[in-house]
């Protein structure tokens, strides 16, 4: 449906445009999700934490 401007009425006999928004959604991960193992030791893991935080 297009809606059409009347340019010559008044703002109160304009039809009113409302501007919606959506909130973005966050991704959910699935009930049985498990982190996979990747390797590295907790230690090691601080250290690339603490060298990318600064």
């Amino acid at each position: 449906m297009k809606t059409i401007i009347n340019r010559n009425a008044t703002a109160a006999e304009q039809p009113c445009r409302t501007k919606t928004t959506t909130v973005p959604t966050l991704p959910k991960a699935k009930r049985d999700w498990q982190p996979e193992p990747c390797g590295l030791s907790r230690e090691e893991l601080r250290k690339i934490v603490a060298d990318q935080l600064g």
